[in-house]
């Protein structure tokens, strides 16, 4: 099934990832900043730069409702339905007045983009289950990985220096990437999927013998049943939540207290992380096949405490050139971040369960994006109204919650080591 099935997804995610990278949260965080900076109160776009910076967490609170709804229904034709929706988002944002009411909308359509997309990555995972064997899987969604982040990544260099030329270029490059994404979900419908009948009808066998629960209820009933994945949902909620909370400072302070240009903006936050990212995913994607996610996350996690003191340190003693070997650093350390996020949950879940344990998963996601990007923000300001230049301080609050983490994971890993010798 690899043969047929591999290469089209390959070229599938090519053109995806075209338009994925305008509405990157570091891209269209930044386009934000810029764009309304002057045009709208300051307040009000600081938290709708928090908001779109941290769409693609903030929309994984609608995982628990895509979860549900693609239980025992077709997987391609759920996908292509959320592929379509998602590339048509991408219009709003190309017509937005630079107004107030064109804040909400260029937001409203990033934000939206983000929650169609949430149900591709929610459903993707059990496609890839079914069609790639376990042994192979991280190489093989690593390569489709490493495409999209490189592709990302030289997107945004695109949109950066259009912009930095015209400032209104996004008014015609959005629809042009709108239109790539549409090609590829034409692409993408020949993809089918290895014994869909049989797992189609084990969810539905599964949906009977336990009714459907609300969101809610799917996710208290997943962690109330299974305890090492609770804890490692209580581990990643600590840990995304000092990542998911640095982006819109990071763009805020660059802006304000860098006078930083967009390009060089783009590139910090978005363009050098997601390159760095697809160069390291074949080495972390070894590390990832080789045992349990939670051994992989005791070793990985420390990149982001390591790539958080150099920001740290950039904003404190004024050097901006630390801020581009952070973001190098960032990237190596995203590279095996993403493969952990996808694919962890794998090491805990039944094949018909795959959805639910993924929709659990984006759903915290979601969950610490909805807040965790406006505290930081908020806290930022509040800094900043205390005493002005202060504001920079915040950084210290994503290092120590992804230093905390990390040292969970370690402390889980041991114990998971004692708890498999136990057993034999």
């Amino acid at each position: 099934m690899i043969r047929p099935t591999y290469p089209r997804e390959l070229r599938a995610w090519l053109l995806f990832s075209f338009a994925l990278g305008a509405v990157e949260g570091g891209v269209a965080g930044v386009l934000v900043k810029n764009l309304f900076t002057g045009h709208v109160d300051d307040g009000l776009l600081n938290t709708m730069v928090a908001l779109v910076a941290g769409a693609p967490a903030l929309a994984m609170i609608t995982s628990f409702f895509w979860a549900n709804l693609n239980q025992g229904r077709d997987k391609i034709r759920f996908l292509l339905f959320a592929q379509v929706a998602c590339m048509l988002c991408l219009l709003l944002i190309a017509f937005a007045p630079i107004d107030t009411l064109g804040l909400f909308i260029m937001a409203g359509g990033a934000i939206a983009a983000r929650c169609f997309w949430t149900a591709v990555t929610t459903v993707r995972a059990t496609v890839w289950r079914a069609n790639f064997p376990k042994p192979q899987m991280g190489k093989l969604a690593g390569s489709m990985v490493r495409i999209m982040t490189l592709v990302m990544g030289l997107t945004g260099i695109v949109l950066g220096i259009a912009l930095g030329y015209y400032p209104h270029a996004f008014r015609w490059i959005y629809p042009l990437l709108a239109g790539l994404g549409l090609v590829g979900a034409f692409v993408y419908r020949g993809i089918r999927v290895r014994r869909q009948k049989i797992l189609l009808r084990h969810e539905r066998e599964l949906v009977e013998k336990e009714p459907r629960l609300p969101g809610p209820g799917v996710l208290w009933s997943v962690l109330h049943n299974d305890r090492n994945f609770r804890r490692y949902m209580k581990l990643m909620f600590v840990f995304g939540t000092g990542n998911i909370m640095l982006i819109p400072v990071l763009i805020i302070i660059l802006s304000e207290h860098f006078n930083m240009p967009q390009l060089h903006q783009i590139l910090i936050i978005s363009s050098i992380p997601l390159l760095l990212m697809a160069t390291s995913i074949p080495v972390w994607s070894r590390f990832l096949d080789r045992g349990h996610v939670i051994h992989y996350r005791a070793r990985q996690s420390w990149s982001f405490p390591m790539t958080f003191a150099v920001y740290l340190a950039a904003v404190v003693l004024h050097q901006p050139l630390l801020f581009w070997l952070g973001a190098i650093m960032h990237g190596i350390g995203m590279g095996g971040g993403v493969l952990g996020w996808n694919l962890g949950h794998l090491d805990f879940a039944a094949p018909e369960r795959a959805a639910q344990y993924m929709g659990t998963h984006v759903t915290l996601t979601g969950v610490r994006g909805l807040f965790a990007p406006l505290l930081g923000v908020w806290i930022y300001q509040g800094l900043e109204q205390a005493v002005p230049g202060n504001g920079i301080y915040v950084m210290v609050l994503p290092l120590g919650l992804a230093t905390l983490a990390a040292f969970g994971f370690v402390r889980m890993s041991r114990d998971l080591r004692a708890q498999q010798s136990a057993v034999q």
